[in-house]
């Protein structure tokens, strides 16, 4: 889980042009800490994200009237006991004031024309506590007398283990992008900041269209191969020899420095000739997404050839 979280952090820094890390800190369950009391575990198990504490109050008050010192907003991949794993945005971990719920809601209602199709696309649904299953306006539903003491949370569809890239990840990994946008929006307004939802769901399609292109393109080009008739006699039988998109190619050497990640040799340095490397070969019925892509030099790629499923 730790893995998947750094590798779709590493995609929200390509797609909305931010560091993660900086505004960020890691939330885990369980959480066990030497120093604590009391170390207790829960059926579920997640890894997110939530941002990190300041050194000044923030501009939400609780329920009782005393500021918050860190927000209450956080994001996270969450691993449940029937053995599945979601999404899951939660609105308000605590009890927030009604002031906060408000402006919360009137960002929602303001993009709701671009945002709720963007959810219906991604499968992302949204559950109160008070009135789990009345369908709601999103931004009807972020109200104080829907959102309670509970909070209100939004979710991707639940995908049963095992899940790989076929069978869930790259939903999983959409939809924690999408929601990304709602946590950096809800962190600006906490600290007082004009959130900028708009740009960062029109970033987010961009992005998200690129990758629709970018599969067309393949299977377009995966036909066009099948109809021509050609011989390969004197270049070997390597997975990299397998068509991958300019845009992807770009983004794979991109997200490894521009760096083999076998012998660490660069294209700058040394002067090597980069390929993008199938870890799992596609003969094998590995993959083209990104996950299942690494760099390596034209000597390590024919080294490892189509008979090695290392990552790298």
């Amino acid at each position: 889980m730790d893995i998947l979280l750094r590798y779709t952090l590493d995609i929200i820094a390509e797609v909305y042009d931010v560091n993660p890390y900086e505004r960020m800190t890691f939330v885990h369950c369980p959480n066990h800490r030497d120093k604590a009391k009391e170390n207790k575990d829960f059926g579920m198990v997640h890894i997110g994200v939530g941002a990190k504490r300041g050194n000044k109050p923030l501009k939400i008050i609780k329920r009782n009237g005393q500021p918050f010192s860190f927000h209450p907003t956080y994001l996270t991949f969450k691993v449940l006991p029937s053995g599945t794993i979601h999404s899951e945005l939660l609105l308000f971990r605590q009890g927030v004031d009604d002031a906060y719920v408000a402006r919360i809601s009137e960002l929602v209602k303001k993009h709701d024309e671009v945002l709720l199709p963007m959810l219906s696309l991604t499968h992302i649904c949204h559950r109160t506590y008070n009135r789990s299953y009345e369908f709601l306006p999103l931004h009807k539903a972020i109200s104080p007398e829907e959102v309670g003491s509970d909070g209100i949370r939004l979710m991707s569809p639940k995908y049963h283990f095992p899940v790989d890239s076929d069978r869930g990840f790259y939903d999983l990994i959409v939809a924690f992008v999408l929601l990304y946008a709602l946590v950096e929006s809800f962190i600006c307004i906490g600290e007082g900041r004009e959130p900028n939802l708009g740009k960062m769901l029109k970033q987010f399609k961009e992005w998200y269209i690129g990758l629709d292109n970018i599969e067309e393109d393949f299977e377009e080009e995966e036909g066009e191969k099948e109809e021509e008739d050609f011989e390969l006699t004197e270049i070997p039988n390597l997975d990299s020899y397998s068509f991958v998109r300019a845009g992807k190619w770009w983004a794979v050497l991109a997200r490894d420095k521009w760096r083999c990640l076998s012998c660490g040799r660069s294209a700058k340095e040394d002067g090597v000739l980069l390929e993008v490397d199938h870890i799992i070969p596609r003969s094998k019925g590995g993959s083209d997404d990104m996950i299942n892509l690494q760099t390596l030099c034209k000597k390590c790629n024919i080294g490892k050839s189509n008979k090695d499923s290392t990552r790298l």
